[in-house]
């Protein structure tokens, strides 16, 4: 089909009215507000010598981010080249929720028992270490569940 006549664009169109520029002037826009605050905030908290240059890194960094999470927030999904109609019953879909349920489950497991290793063998350790581990872990795990279900579908 036509994208014209469907009235579908690569990004979409927002969900309060206008087209791809619209939405993409007010993610943009939207995003560099939230990146300055951001940015704003982080220069008067931290002691740096360069106020200005900690504004800057920071408030360019987050502008990507920001401005992205503003499109997701604003695009109506049903104008988007491609998209699925009904993501959440999607294959794909499938594969996450059975992923994330093993790996939450991979988590009560070794959280208990490495909590009762390190009460037990009395371990002291940096809580933000520990936590950053188990992040890595789970996010590992959930990646590999993830990869493992799209390969046994597709055989």
């Amino acid at each position: 089909m036509n994208r014209a006549h469907t009235g579908r664009s690569a990004w979409g169109r927002s969900r309060f009215g206008g087209g791809t520029g619209v939405l993409l002037t007010v993610s943009l826009a939207i995003g560099a507000g939230c990146a300055a605050l951001l940015g704003g905030l982080f220069a008067r908290t931290v002691n740096a010598e360069s106020p200005w240059l900690a504004f800057a890194l920071l408030a360019v960094a987050t502008l990507p981010v920001f401005s992205a999470l503003s499109w997701v927030l604003l695009v109506d999904r049903g104008t988007i080249t491609e998209a699925a109609e009904r993501p959440e019953e999607s294959v794909e879909s499938d594969w996450y929720a059975k992923a994330a349920a093993g790996a939450f489950q991979d988590f009560l497991f070794v959280g208990g028992i490495g909590a009762a290793v390190f009460a037990f063998l009395g371990i002291d350790a940096r809580v933000e270490l520990v936590l950053a581990a188990v992040l890595v872990v789970l996010m590992l795990d959930f990646g590999a569940r993830y990869l493992w279900q799209k390969r046994r579908a597709t055989r």
